[in-house]
């Protein structure tokens, strides 16, 4: 077996500490777009919400528009029979 002279010891740990670096790069690199995917998400999250929200109110205003008209019949209705008995 071949003994490791210092030289080579300090070429050797001056790479791996130029990899650790170059890791340490990628991961904060890899941290940073996670942050901006889950913020991403968040605020698709956040308009799907409110389109849910949406969807529903304009859901509600059909029926809400025939309520009202059969309120006014009825109320029509009901002043014509006032009026019919009234009126005599």
């Amino acid at each position: 077996m071949s003994e490791i002279t210092l030289t080579e010891i300090e070429h050797r740990l001056i790479q791996a500490e130029e990899n650790i670096k170059e890791l340490f790069g990628k991961y904060n690199g890899i941290d940073k777009s996670l942050v901006a995917t889950t913020t991403t998400l968040n605020n698709l999250l956040a308009l799907v919400g409110e389109l849910k929200a949406a969807i529903e109110a304009l859901k509600s205003k059909p029926g809400d528009f025939w309520d009202k008209l059969i309120y006014a019949f009825i109320g029509a209705a009901a002043s014509a029979a006032a009026a019919y008995f009234i009126g005599g």
